[in-house]
């Protein structure tokens, strides 16, 4: 079992993207700063943290963390997870195995309260895709800084987030007045295209898996896995019929099978154009069960309304993937499902249009920095939602990071990207002080430790895909997801 354990290690790392990992008791304040710290709770079920500096220039950093099925995370800062009523200042207050929950800044408090900026974030009120109903969240934060006498309205909103809280800081651009934005590895192509992509991962999977005595899931692909607690028991299910298919954890001791184990992950990285190992193609697979089963059957979200749709007659996967011989075989073989009734929530929950709405209204700046070697938020992602701002005719520099992984970006990267917008949100000719990738490449080698290829690693060259020369568009998808 320890295989599988490594496994579930590996998925949960991708619920919340961490620059820095507190060690013993949570601190307040970072090292040399003055703050305050307030929690609270707001009327929709989420739990919020916000600190606030001693030179307070008036802004607010919102940060949103990533993906995390685990129930137990929607709870107070500093209660036991096993307890929420139990306060705790470290993971041996809640007594062994258990832990202290954190509201988490990803380390970023420890870079914008020296500049004077207030930083706070929500638990969110749902887990997984958090875009339903995030906006909320993020306004009763708000609400109780306006309120709360020793704080105020602040002057100006930042949302960031990474990955999951992306896609979070995304739809705030959407939906919310807003004074800023610094989406990270975000997944920001709104939900029809992001969630596609995961169900057609898992047809995928189907295509080459569902004969294979011990790795087929019996859950509809639009649907989802149905998950029953926060103990991993779920994960570890997953992780076993994905390993009798791919052998990712542990090889068939049986020389045939380990070999046909081995070709079914090659012919499922040819379909999928997966760029990830075989154990981060078993977390891939944790978001196309567990993680759209999450939201789909919850009766607040989805309520068990399917959310598929690749039947109709022009959606092709005979040009799918790298091996055209196999995607002939895919397109021929694979499940259809008819259009799902829940595509109409889930479009409402996340569509990145910049002509319409809130979003038409955006005035504001919105500087993004994304992996171009993330396996799982994809670039292509990025490409919409880019899109999606030009024809809105809204500011936005995109950056890319070359290193491999989901969302791994360095200290000195991070903090470019947020001095540089700072400067350029504060310029009086937004227009004009626009910076570029070379700009932030420029910033990141000018701070203390800034090494090219090391530390500052931006991909000024790197060019994107569109998302359909990835996976077939589908004809409900928005604009700015379809190649014109």
């Amino acid at each position: 079992m320890k295989s599988v354990s490594r496994s579930i290690a590996l998925l949960g790392a991708l619920t919340v993207v961490a620059l820095a990992v507190p060690a013993g008791a949570f601190q307040d304040c970072p090292t040399g700063v003055t703050c305050t710290q307030y929690t609270g709770a707001g009327k929709n079920s989420s739990y919020f943290r916000i600190n606030v500096p001693e030179n307070w220039d008036g802004d607010v950093v919102v940060y949103n963390h990533g993906f995390d099925l685990n129930r137990k995370h929607i709870r107070n800062h500093e209660t036991c997870e096993n307890n929420s009523l139990v306060h705790c200042e470290a993971d041996a207050d809640c007594g062994s195995g258990n832990a202290c929950n954190e509201i988490s800044y990803s380390g970023l408090d420890a870079l914008v309260l020296p500049m004077g900026k207030a930083i706070a974030a929500s638990t969110y009120s749902n887990t997984g895709w958090a875009p339903f109903d995030s906006a909320k969240d993020i306004k009763e934060i708000l609400k109780f800084m306006k309120k709360e006498p020793t704080i105020g309205k602040p002057t100006r909103v930042i949302i960031t987030g990474h990955s999951g809280g992306g896609a979070v800081t995304a739809d705030a651009t959407l939906k919310m007045k807003i004074d800023g934005a610094v989406p990270m590895c975000g997944a920001v192509a709104g939900g029809l295209p992001t969630w596609d992509t995961a169900v057609d991962v898992r047809l995928v999977y189907d295509f080459l898996c569902d004969e294979v005595v011990g790795a087929r899931f019996t859950s509809q692909p639009d649907i989802g896995e149905k998950t029953t607690a926060d103990s991993g028991a779920d994960e570890i299910a997953m992780a076993l019929k994905v390993n009798t298919c791919f052998g990712v954890l542990f090889p068939s001791s049986d020389p045939g099978e380990a070999a046909a184990q081995a070709d079914r992950l090659s012919d499922f990285i040819a379909l999928t154009e997966f760029t990830g190992t075989g154990m981060e193609a078993l977390s891939a697979m944790g978001f196309a069960t567990l993680g759209l089963g999450d939201f789909v059957r919850d009766e607040d979200r989805l309520n068990g309304k399917h959310m598929g749709f690749n039947a109709t007659p022009d959606l092709d996967y005979s040009t799918m993937g790298t091996d055209p011989v196999l995607a002939g075989e895919f397109d021929t073989g694979v499940k259809r499902l008819t259009q799902g009734s829940g595509r109409k929530k889930l479009t409402k929950a996340s569509y990145p249009d910049f002509t319409k709405g809130k979003g038409k209204k955006v005035a504001y700046p919105i500087l993004s920095m994304a992996g171009a070697a993330d396996w799982l938020v994809i670039p292509p992602f990025q490409s919409v939602y880019d899109r999606a701002a030009q024809l809105g005719g809204k500011l936005l520099t995109q950056t890319w990071i070359s290193t491999y992984g989901h969302c791994t970006f360095s200290a000195q990267e991070t903090q470019a990207l947020f001095d540089e917008y700072f400067a350029w949100l504060d310029s009086a000719d937004l227009v004009a002080n626009q910076p570029t990738a070379d700009d932030l490449k420029a910033a990141c080698l000018a701070l203390p430790g800034g090494i090219d290829g090391d530390t500052c690693n931006f991909d000024t060259a790197f060019v994107n895909t569109n998302l359909d020369d990835r996976i077939p568009a589908r004809s409900d998808w928005p604009p700015a997801a379809i190649n014109p």
